[in-house]
């Protein structure tokens, strides 16, 4: 089995959360400083070993003191400028221009999500590790207020039907397209009320030394670290979050619509959020108070919803004259709601003084890469390659040179693109417009290269039910069947057609979904071309059939076995007997897999790069069709002792 780390964590790391992750930040910081070589986790097992040749035990916790001391001198600060504040213990005498042009290479960590304006998932790991080694060493307290969204599929739909009902001559395409980015207008006001809430009572209660550090963790999950805040003062404002959040959804007239699985719950109606709040604690029991906090978070929205149905509370909130019957019939009545649907959104918009953080202009990473004349795509390491000889390039265009302890070290720094998903293995799906631009410019390289005219392979497959992992095995041990299904199935089916790690790009977008473009034709050797055709993605297809149904057949605790972890007890004896707590209906793993060529489109492409962006939203379009049509089929076919039928690799011909 492929993914599995076998490097110890060292014991002063152990109790802290994502220790396995801050630990290999440590090391690559620490192999960077040092003249000492990154440990290989393939057979190095046991770091509390001195060694003078690999990173060891003594080696990280020296760093972890000098951590404690920065924290001591400066108080909390990010995990990215706590990186600089080691570059310089580290290395005092580093040129302070080389630190600034370094900090606008690593600009994309310090990007906020464009669905909520919280920092990325790439950013949870250092997070939450830092943030408890904090509140270890000062004894101050850090408070996370878990969040999640409710309904998104329900109020897409709801968005469907009164953009039906107000343009009844609108493409159908088009339909989906606005309805979803209504919904992300929708869960980008929310995120920001509760950032509001949060902030306006740490003013009114003058607490000026809480750090909030709000994060994006999931596809509808979100999370705020409170660093100096207690859970007593965190309880106290959790109130005020969702009364925040109840106001704003009511002005957007989206308490009654009914929800996407459960049509008929009306305690369940209409798009919201609910949180819980816990202490974070340096105990080693995260996964368990992660799991304790879904729980939370379940009643919570069943209070809710119940208060929502039975109060007029928040009625006088909504939209004048609103009555979603008229809205779903009557034109005029529909035009009318989305016109002063518009003005709502821009006035909360106002109201919530939304600030994100630019990046800074930087060259493309398509044009690097077509200046290279690659006739492959670049992996993570080659594309860090031409990203550091652009930094180089940045550096003595200012007159700066740098010694090779300073370049080494500066490496870490830079190099914070393309990154890999910790929970996955996989790239970031911050990432993957970008990488899939580099894809179709090495592709169109090669076709002028060998004459062709092939399009670019797309890939997108969603793995269903991974809340049934979640409630099962816990976040933390779910992850590694995401990982197993990325490297396992995804990426070793793509093997087994024949194609190379330089021949696509695989990302995890979120959720269960990944994104994977391909290389359409290949240059074994200058004489020898050879195109990838619709065969062998039939044949790519069939393979992750066969390999999910190895996995559903694997015992789970076995499974769990191999990665040299315990489950929670009452395990199911395999993975196809999991429950799936969404839909009854459809218990185990299943997948939804749709593969094609990418078709441009010329509306949409009008610059000659960074066309990624439109690759992503070609994939997402896609796959949503075809998990859509999968979900009703099973829904309708499928019981306990069925197994599915063969996807399709094609949801139907272009």
């Amino acid at each position: 089995m492929t993914g599995v780390l076998k490097q110890d964590i060292i014991e002063s790391l152990r109790p802290l959360p994502y220790a396995r992750e801050v630990q290999a930040w440590l090391i690559d910081f620490l192999s960077a400083a040092t003249s000492k070589k990154k440990p290989p986790s393939d057979y190095i097992r046991d770091l509390s070993r001195p060694s003078g040749i690999f990173v060891d035990a003594s080696d990280i916790n020296k760093a972890v003191e000098t951590i404690k001391n920065i924290y001591a001198r400066t108080g909390y600060i990010p995990p990215w400028e706590m990186e600089d504040e080691l570059i310089l213990a580290y290395k005092p005498e580093l040129p302070a221009a080389a630190m600034k042009v370094a900090r606008q290479f690593s600009a994309s960590e310090r990007v906020r999500d464009p669905l909520t304006n919280y920092y990325q998932k790439p950013q949870v790991p250092l997070v939450m590790g830092l943030s408890a080694l904090y509140t270890q060493s000062t004894e101050l307290p850090v408070s996370v207020v878990e969040i999640d969204f409710s309904n998104m599929r329900g109020t897409n739909e709801h968005n469907e039907q009164i953009l039906r009902t107000a343009y009844p001559d609108m493409d159908e395409r088009d339909v989906r397209e606005k309805a979803m980015a209504l919904t992300d207008e929708y869960a980008f006001l929310v995120a920001g009320s509760i950032m509001k809430s949060v902030e306006d009572r740490i003013n009114k209660n003058r607490l000026p030394s809480v750090t909030l550090m709000p994060i994006r963790t999931g596809g509808d999950e979100v999370r705020l670290v409170a660093v100096n805040m207690s859970q007593a003062e965190a309880l106290k404002i959790l109130p005020a979050i969702h009364d925040d959040i109840e106001a704003t959804t009511a002005a957007l007239g989206l308490h009654d619509h009914p929800h996407a699985k459960r049509p008929t719950d009306n305690f369940s109606n209409g798009f919201g959020a609910a949180g819980t709040v816990f202490p974070l604690a340096c105990d080693g029991q995260f996964d368990d108070a992660l799991a304790r906090a879904d729980k939370a978070i379940s009643l919570n929205k069943i209070d809710l919803g119940r208060a929502r149905a039975e109060s007029t509370t928040f009625a006088a909130l909504k939209p004048e004259n609103f009555d979603l019957k008229t809205l779903y019939k009557d034109q005029k009545a529909a035009l009318a709601y989305l016109q002063k649907l518009e003005e709502v959104i821009t006035a909360q918009k106002i109201a919530l003084n939304t600030h994100t953080m630019p990046l800074d202009d930087l060259p493309s990473i398509e044009r690097i890469v077509h200046q290279a004349n690659l006739d492959h795509i670049p992996d993570k390491a080659e594309t860090q390659t031409l990203i550091f000889e652009s930094f180089r390039e940045r550096l003595s265009s200012r007159g700066v040179q740098l010694s090779a302890d300073h370049e080494k070290i500066l490496r870490i720094k830079v190099l914070k693109f393309p990154q890999d998903d910790p929970s996955s293995g996989a790239l970031i799906g911050r990432d993957f417009p970008a990488m899939a631009g580099v894809a179709a410019q090495v592709s169109r390289d090669i076709n002028e290269k060998t004459g062709n005219n092939t399009p670019l392979w797309t890939l997108g497959i969603s793995f269903h039910n991974l809340a049934g992992l979640n409630e099962t095995l816990g976040h933390g041990h779910s992850n590694l069947v995401l990982r197993y299904q990325a490297q396992d199935i995804v990426r070793e089916s793509l093997h087994k057609i024949g194609l190379s790690q330089k021949n696509f790009q695989l990302a995890h977008m979120g959720n269960g979904d990944f994104h994977a473009v391909i290389q359409p034709t290949i240059i074994d050797d200058p004489d020898t071309v050879h195109t990838i055709t619709a065969d062998d993605m039939q044949k790519l297809s069939q393979e992750i059939d066969r390999r999910m149904e190895v996995l559903n057949n694997t015992p789970v605790a076995s499974f769990l076995q191999r990665y040299q972890v315990q489950g929670p007890a009452n395990l199911p004896e395999t993975f196809a007997e999991l429950e799936n707590p969404r839909d009854e209906r459809c218990p185990g793993l299943r997948a939804s897999v749709s593969i094609r060529p990418y078709i441009i489109d010329t509306q949409l492409n009008t610059h000659n790069e960074r066309r990624g962006g439109a690759i992503m939203r070609f994939i997402t379009e896609h796959l949503a069709e075809t998990a859509s049509v999968n979900k009703q089929r099973w829904a309708q076919t499928v019981t306990h002792n069925s197994a599915p039928e063969p996807e399709l690799p094609f949801a139907r011909p272009l």
